[in-house]
């Protein structure tokens, strides 16, 4: 590639690009000075104005700032039509302009680019050539060609654009953030990157396969062709956990948007909560679908008559709400549009409307009697001044309202009958009150299962699984003072990483947060392991399509990360038939198989001495040693501790299964295999998970206790040469 002919000049035309670049910046930051030079008076308009000027200078600052990347990739040369030359096209992350606002570079995401991912030897696109640059901090080090001239493939099997370049950019070793692919993105992804806004998208990858780059990709690609809308409406991603939102956040700055929010289910519904441990039991019963209509059972029940006759004075003469009077204003609010926090002030009302007019009746026939008034009786004196004969019949009603709604003992009355709830409020008061959770879940929930509600509750705490409740509930509840407090976001696209991991009510949370049900939903059946995780893509997005009725479904078939000695290995634990899917198509071959080895010492030892051997087998990276959730935190000092001493450019990280889904390893050392969750199905399936984060190297180490299940697992069989079925 560095011998390239055109190497000089395509270093000159890159160079030149970088120098407009640097350019636009220069007037960009002139732009910037001049307007903070503004004095800061000036009429409102000129304030406005200024304002507007810094903000959208700051946000193009932003877009062309991307670091050490690089700015061109690669340059499509299209077949010339008639007699005249063929056009030519330099592609990059961003477009560039010279003075004359002739195109230096186009951003990849313009319609001209296409052909650059998606032209094959079967189909051209109309063109000639198509080159991929590589680049070292800006400067153009190699070049690679394809052909478009009738020579090159007939299509008869795989075929991938730039593979230079791909591999290339695969064999980096990890450093922790995920990087762009928009150089060496193939077809089958750009397809998907391109798909149309609007409806609910469905991409099934299997591992390696590039979906959570392919979401955020087309979050960058949608941003850029429905700007005015979507910079309006906003873009937000949903990542599976705090750790994988890190290790995502610098994708989409790279490619020129800074405004799309990447956040998780737990902090879009309340990011300040401090969530406790749930069972698997737990997890699944509130996951579970009947928890929308028993939430709306919860809420109606507290929408209830008096027991007993609530009487209190005003002044000197006594009132009361009846029991009838209270089931009168609950059937007509009932009737009311609104959530039950709105209602209830309409209950209010009736409720004080029907004891003023019979406070000012009381007065009225006092009025007229002529009987003289005996010892002990009301009189006129007793009655407050709106009960005046002269005043304004609805100007009384209204005045004695006011004095009816400031006294203590209605407020506790109304409060009785139609309380003011949070939706927190609702799940403590549900759990921590047997009655009310019997009542709520009848015909809903087994006994057992009304018990395991009330039983799991720790007071002043929440589980995640109690948070799509807190959601479904704001719903029903609506705020409690509606000054001051916030209504659900909602965004003109979302994406969804690891979708297979959502449940029923997470999938609602984010269906109700859609402004039109434009959503990208990414994942792998094969690699469900939460307890309420979906395997069939229809129950994944049923909960969200309301308004949508049809969903176009895609697959990514090439494993462009995990060496096929790994794959291998890892495609023995996934039950494609049952899923219905296909093993992915690993493109990489190390010829280091994977390591499978039973321990007899202690097990802290063995994957201390595996960390460090493997720390030092990849000099430079990552390696991820994932382990049980019930591991003792003094296993991981000791691995870690072990590895104090590796090289400089290696960094050892010791998690779980959750913390690891989605993140990459150079190498990858599994600790009891068959442990890493309890449920067998999920135990499997994270196996698969686990295994499938390297890039390189992979060891398992099991005890002999697991031995039966790894043979199950087909796990003990030969893998090759290199390979250890047991120690």
């Amino acid at each position: 590639m560095d011998t390239h002919p055109e190497l000089e000049s395509e270093r000159a035309y890159i160079e030149n690009a970088y120098r407009r670049l640097d350019e636009i910046k220069s007037r960009l930051r002139e732009t910037l000075r001049e307007a903070y030079a503004l004095e800061r008076g000036g009429t409102p308009q000129s304030r406005a104005e200024r304002d507007v000027i810094v903000r959208a200078t700051l946000e193009r600052l932003d877009r062309l700032d991307f670091g050490s990347l690089a700015l061109c990739f690669g340059r499509l040369d299209r077949l010339p039509e008639g007699t005249g030359p063929g056009e030519r096209f330099y592609i990059g992350r961003l477009a560039v302009a010279d003075r004359d606002m002739e195109p230096l570079v186009v951003d990849w995401r313009a319609p001209v680019a296409e052909p650059f991912y998606r032209a094959t030897g079967r189909d051209p696109m109309g063109l000639a050539l198509r080159r991929h640059f590589e680049l070292r901090h800006g400067e153009l080090v190699g070049i690679e060609d394809e052909a478009f001239d009738g020579s090159g493939s007939a299509d008869g099997g795989l075929v991938l654009a730039g593979p230079g370049a791909l591999f290339y950019a695969i064999e980096q070793s990890r450093t922790g953030r995920m990087g762009d692919i928009v150089a060496t993105i193939q077809a089958e992804q750009d397809e998907i990157i391109r798909a149309p806004l609007a409806g609910v998208t469905v991409v099934q990858g299997g591992p390696g396969t590039g979906k959570t780059a392919v979401a955020l990709h087309r979050a960058a690609y949608l941003l850029y062709t429905y700007r005015n809308r979507l910079e309006r409406q906003r873009v937000l991603v949903v990542a599976p956990s705090r750790t994988f939102a890190k290790y995502i956040d610098r994708v989409l700055p790279s490619l020129g948007e800074t405004g799309v929010e990447i956040t998780t289910i737990h902090a879009l519904i309340d990011p300040g909560t401090t969530l406790r441990e749930q069972s698997d039991a737990e997890a699944r019963l509130k996951a579970d679908s009947r928890m929308v209509p028993l939430i709306a059972k919860a809420v109606a029940d507290r929408e209830r008559p008096l027991g007993r006759d609530a009487a209190f004075y005003l002044g000197s003469v006594q009132l009361a709400v009846t029991r009838e009077m209270s089931r009168v204003a609950i059937r007509k609010a009932r009737r009311r549009p609104g959530t039950h926090n709105e209602r209830r002030r309409y209950l209010e009302t009736v409720l004080v409307n029907q004891l003023a007019t019979g406070y000012l009746n009381l007065a009225e026939r006092l009025r007229e009697a002529q009987e003289p008034e005996e010892e002990g009786q009301l009189s006129r004196a007793d009655f407050g001044e709106f009960a005046d004969a002269e005043a304004d019949a609805d100007d009384a009603v209204r005045e004695a309202g006011k004095a009816i709604r400031a006294l203590p003992e209605f407020q506790r009355a109304l409060e009785r009958i139609w309380p003011r709830l949070t939706p927190r409020q609702l799940l403590e008061d549900l759990y921590s009150h047997p009655a009310l959770a019997v009542l709520a879940g009848r015909g809903l929930l087994s006994g057992a299962e009304v018990s395991l509600l009330v039983d799991s509750h720790r007071p002043g705490t929440l589980a995640r699984a109690d948070l799509p409740l807190i959601d479904e509930a704001a719903v029903l509840l609506g705020p409690v003072r509606k000054k001051g407090e916030a209504d659900i976001q909602r965004f003109g696209h979302i994406v969804v990483d690891e979708a297979q991991e959502l449940s029923y009510m997470e999938a609602r949370v984010l269906g109700r947060r859609t402004i039109s049900s434009s959503m990208t939903l990414v994942g792998d059946l094969a690699q469900t392991t939460s307890p309420h995780g979906q395997r069939d893509w229809e129950r994944i997005t049923a909960p969200m399509r309301e308004a949508v009725e049809k969903w176009s479904y895609h697959k990514l078939t090439v494993n462009y990360r995990t060496p096929r000695e790994i794959s291998d290995l890892a495609y023995r634990l996934c039950d494609t038939e049952e899923l219905d899917l296909e093993p992915t198509v690993a493109i990489r071959s190390t010829g280091t198989y994977p390591v499978v080895a039973e321990v007899h010492e202690p097990l802290a030892e063995a994957l201390a001495v595996a960390a460090k051997r493997e720390a030092m087998a990849i000099e430079e990276g990552l390696v991820g040693v994932i382990l049980p959730g019930d591991v003792s935190r003094e296993v991981a000092e000791q691995i870690l501790g072990a590895c104090s001493v590796v090289p400089e450019a290696v960094r050892v990280e010791v998690l779980g299964i959750d913390e690891a889904k989605g993140l990459e390893f150079d190498s990858v050392v599994v600790g009891s295999p068959t442990r890493l969750l309890s449920e067998p199905t999920a135990a499997k399936a994270a196996l698969f998970t686990a295994v499938t984060r390297a890039t390189k190297r992979l060891s398992l180490l099991f005890e002999p206790r697991e031995r039966p299940t790894m043979a199950a697992w087909g796990m003990l069989s030969p893998m090759g040469e290199a390979g250890s079925a047991s120690a």
